[in-house]
């Protein structure tokens, strides 16, 4: 399987109800995401493909993959 040319993209917000937006950031690969959040690549992977529940940082995230 290729790799796509896809595109991370993480929404902050100010709360955990996500009702007030703060900022966008873009990344090009999952490692980058684990870096820019400081917590490891398997936590990423397993909140963005709803494995666990969202806890610490995750609470103020929506990670979204582009194809």
């Amino acid at each position: 399987m290729a790799r796509t040319n896809s595109l991370w993209i993480i929404q902050i917000y100010y709360d955990k109800n996500k009702k007030s937006f703060f900022k966008n950031i873009e990344c090009n690969t999952l490692k980058e995401v684990a870096y820019i959040t400081n917590s490891n690549i398997y936590d990423v992977s397993n909140y963005y493909h709803k494995i666990t529940k969202p806890k610490g940082i995750y609470e103020y995230l929506t990670i979204y993959k582009t194809i």
